[in-house]
């Protein structure tokens, strides 16, 4: 048997839904910053690696908190120096060479470049970018990148895990610091009930699975609709200072929902790999989230 370890990030209240739904035997810690949880978990016979992260990143949903999708073996910690990534103690500058307010290119699966601008991080794991329009062959210079038009109307946050990131030679800075932007944050989230009434809909299944539910959401956005459930947003600010160091910070006055295109962009981070898909013309998980979330 071997031990893997799961990262899950919300608020208190959606925390504490989440733990009541894990199933027993699961190790539960705090993170290392506080809106986190460490789980820690056995597998036993029939229950391998991935099984075990798409069960609890199906709950992660189910709840409405964030799992980063990186599961890992415990074992891995006896590994030689090198070995193992330990995002949540190595900053981005350090891993990549990329430093805040420059930017960097992002090899794509086919081979072309996307671009983007590293704005800031911080220790809990998010990075907050802002992703250029710019598909080239080779990596632009970073000039081609801030003239460039942005693929989304605003930066987003993504989980920093070990992707691939080129450094743009560069001594001036694409974006200026400091920096604020602001991201809005859903409060209620649609009930076992009417997650039922969207499968019969949409003719989609298995909607506790990773799976089923991009297929859900995909289908509601095509159909221009949003979740049911939502209440409303608060407002979740991304402060970046001189240095790139990111502090996010929650104004909890609840608003009511908006279809204007100013209306901030969801604040849940995204995977790297939902924005290597949207530049590699696949389907745009963060555009669909941000439609239907």
């Amino acid at each position: 048997m071997s031990q893997i370890e799961h990262f899950i990030h919300g608020t208190a209240a959606r925390l504490k839904r989440f733990r009541a739904a894990l199933p027993a035997g699961i190790e539960v810690g705090a993170a290392r910053t506080p809106g986190g949880l460490i789980l820690r978990e056995t597998l036993g016979a029939g229950l391998d690696s991935a099984r075990a992260i798409a069960r609890i990143e199906a709950l992660a949903i189910a709840n409405g908190v964030e799992y980063d999708g990186h599961g890992r073996d415990v074992e891995e910690a006896n590994a030689p120096a090198g070995a193992r990534l330990d995002i949540q103690s190595r900053a981005f500058v350090n891993r990549t060479g990329v430093r805040a307010g420059h930017a960097f290119a992002l090899p794509l699966p086919d081979g072309r470049f996307g671009h983007a601008v590293f704005l800031g991080g911080d220790k809990q794991g998010y990075l907050l970018l802002d992703i250029s329009a710019l598909i080239t062959v080779q990596p632009a210079n970073p000039e081609a990148v801030r003239e460039a038009p942005r693929r989304y109307r605003q930066p987003i946050l993504v989980w920093h895990t070990g992707f691939a990131a080129v450094p743009l030679p560069s001594t001036v800075q694409v974006a200026p610091l400091p920096c604020e932007v602001v991201f809005r944050s859903g409060v209620g989230w649609p009930d076992p009930e009417a997650i039922a009434r969207l499968e019969r809909r949409f003719a989609v299944s298995d909607t506790e699975t990773p799976q089923g539910w991009r297929a859900l959401l995909m289908a509601m956005a095509a159909a221009g609709q949003r979740l049911p459930g939502i209440e409303g947003h608060t407002l979740v600010t991304a402060r970046v200072g001189r240095t790139g160091a990111l502090k996010l910070i929650e104004d909890h006055t609840l608003l009511r929902p908006a279809d204007d295109a100013r209306w901030p962009m969801r604040w849940q981070p995204s995977e790297i790999d939902e924005v290597l898909a949207a530049l590699s013309d696949g389907t745009d998980m963060v555009a669909v989230k941000d439609q239907v979330e």
